[in-house]
């Protein structure tokens, strides 16, 4: 996996903010100076006033000194608490208005089989430290590196004012802050090995999140009693990250107590050298001075060794976030001649055989057939055949471990997937809606055309249901949004979603067991529906249950991942085979008077 190195991402951060927000920049720059001009100034006062304390001094002029000194120094304090101010806030603004948009584009644009990985979806987790928090990562590395500039140019001029008082206690110093620094290195290294098995811990913490604030979860929840369960999980996630973390803690705590016994020992060889220069004829108001100096060198020393660690540990998290923000989602193909320009589909599996990561056999094998543009397909099988791979494969969202799947005669691998998606409907097991509008849940957008979102509300039969409510299109479904918001039901769900299919105007419709939910009759009445509305449509049909069959085409059989029979209802039906025995053994639950079946 690639690396990079802190100056990459030196550029992979400040280059935005130098584009869009120079200010920042001058600011941050000003803050160093002033930092650094703020803690000198004080020490120079308090030493020339030490210095001033002599035998005749006249104490009104003394006053009048003081209070003109003071005023410059709170001056100076006044526009550094000004720049700091200003700065804080800003490094919010820059993270949320520059970066934190990229990883949530990349969670809508990475393949199906990305999200689905183990590997990458715990990257998406370490990128998610990065990018929202306002301590490490993206923002953490502002802070950190605006710290690490006033530290290090507070170093480099305190430094300068020791090295003219005696090169030798500065050798010393610096020797003992490339002992800090080391220790600190050592921190980051094992922070760095441990941030999978966080990141593990935190995807089970978020998950249980989700589902516990999942309306539909609380009834399975309470019903069955999860909450000890789903707690006890949680606590033990919580356990692991602490027991992870206390590694890490415990190094860190480590390395701070070796730095409060460098300080001390710092702080004693220099200030008896101090007292040593005084007995020997120093004045007090250099002894003074120095003296201050030599304290703000060791805390500036202190501060860079730690600034230094926590930028390379942001480094390290902003590496996370690269990594993640540079995967290679296959969205764009090098067939240059997309779906756009065309309204129909053709699709040909050839010797398609597809297995899931870590799996120890193919879930597909060797599967070929083709579905001609406008032919209505049935695909059938038990349960964990392999029908919902297939759908997968002919959307794109997969591509075949072998074989290939050809779209009108491109490879899908070739494909522009985003224009390729654009010409597909979709209706899984699982019903995908928002908590936004019903005009929006039928054309998945907001802007849209209420003409054809009504014309496909008729069509689909819920235009009465629609046009009886107080908002009508505006109506909100469920409420998390609105208060006002509405549940469908079940029937009512399938035929929204047929609307959306219709309004999306589609060559290539796949319908995954969308009428899994609905007992057997309302299935044939919603298949019934498609079959009336998808006339010249190139339409996949995929189901355990036969309702959908006898309007089909064809039917492929699908059995261990492999095409067992395939023709069409009444050639199947003659043949005695595998679909035979289904229809048989599922007719009854579809009988009644005046039905064909």
């Amino acid at each position: 996996m690639k690396q990079y190195s802190i100056w990459s991402n030196y550029r992979f951060a400040y280059g935005p903010l130098w584009r869009k927000k120079k200010k920042i920049v001058f600011c941050t720059l000003a803050e160093a100076v002033l930092s650094v001009l703020v803690p000198i100034a004080g020490t120079a006062i308090t030493a020339a006033i030490v210095g001033s304390l002599k035998p005749g001094v006249r104490m009104g002029k003394l006053a009048v000194m003081i209070l003109a000194v003071f005023l410059g120094y709170s001056v100076l304090n006044m526009l550094k608490v000004y720049f700091e101010a200003r700065g804080n806030p800003q490094y919010i603004e820059v993270r949320t208005e520059l970066f934190l948009l990229d990883p949530i584009r990349k969670d809508l644009t990475i393949s199906e089989e990305q999200s689905e990985d183990a590997d990458i979806r715990r990257l998406k987790e370490k990128a998610g430290f990065c990018i929202y928090s306002n301590d490490d990562g993206i923002e953490g590395f502002f802070h950190d590196n605006s710290d690490l500039l006033k530290n290090v140019l507070g170093l480099v001029v305190y430094s300068l004012l020791i090295g003219g008082m005696n090169w030798k206690i500065l050798l010393m110093l610096t020797g003992m802050s490339a002992v800090s620094a080391a220790a600190g290195h050592w921190v980051t290294c094992y922070s760095r090995k441990v941030r999978d098995g966080l990141a593990q811990e935190s995807m089970t913490m978020n998950y249980i999140n989700r589902i516990v604030d999942d309306v539909p979860s609380g009834k399975d929840i309470r019903l069955f009693g999860l909450e000890k369960w789903l707690i006890g999980k949680y606590d033990k996630a919580i356990h692991n990250m602490r027991r992870i973390s206390f590694g890490k803690d415990i190094r860190e705590y480590g390395s701070n107590i070796l730095d409060i016994v460098l300080n001390a020992l710092r702080d004693f060889v220099c200030y008896l050298y101090l007292i040593i220069m005084l007995a020997q004829g120093m004045e007090i108001s250099r002894f003074v001075f120095f003296l201050g100096i030599i304290g703000g060198f060791s805390n500036w020393l202190g501060k860079v060794s730690k600034s230094i660690v926590a930028v390379k540990r942001d480094s390290d998290m902003i590496g996370d976030l690269r990594i993640y923000l540079d995967l290679d989602t296959g969205t764009e193909g090098t067939e240059k001649e997309s779906m756009d320009r065309q309204n129909s589909a053709e699709i040909v599996f050839d010797h398609v055989s597809y297995r899931y990561g870590g799996a120890k056999e193919d879930t597909l094998k060797d599967v070929s057939f083709r579905l001609a543009a406008g032919e209505k397909l049935a695909l059938v099988g038990i349960n964990g055949a392999g029908k919902t791979t297939i759908v997968k494969l002919m959307s794109g969202l997969y591509f075949p471990t072998q074989g290939t799947v050809y779209v009108n005669g491109i490879s899908t691998k070739e494909l522009d997937r985003s224009g390729y998606f654009a010409k597909q409907a979709a209706v899984f097991q699982e019903s995908f809606l928002t908590s936004y509008s019903i005009g929006e849940n039928v054309a998945l957008e907001e802007t849209y055309d209420a003409e054809r979102v009504w014309k496909s509300l008729s069509q689909a039969g819920l235009y009465e249901k629609v046009s009886g409510l107080d908002r009508q299109l505006d109506t909100h479904l469920g409420k998390d949004i609105q208060e006002d918001g509405i549940a469908l039901s079940g029937g009512e769900i399938q035929k929204l979603l047929l609307a959306r299919v219709l309004y999306r105007n589609a060559a290539l419709i796949m319908l995954d067991e969308p009428t899994a939910a609905l007992d057997a009759l309302a299935e044939t009445e919603v298949y019934e529906k498609y079959k009336a509305l998808l006339k010249h449509k190139t339409v996949l049909f995929i189901s355990h249950r036969l309702a959908s069959t006898r309007f089909c085409d064809r039917i492929l059989v699908l059995s261990e991942g492999r095409i067992r029979e395939e023709g069409t209802h009444a050639e199947l039906m003659r043949a005695q085979g595998e679909y035979y025995h289904m229809f048989r053994v599922q007719s009854k639950y579809y009988q009644q008077e005046g039905s064909d079946f």
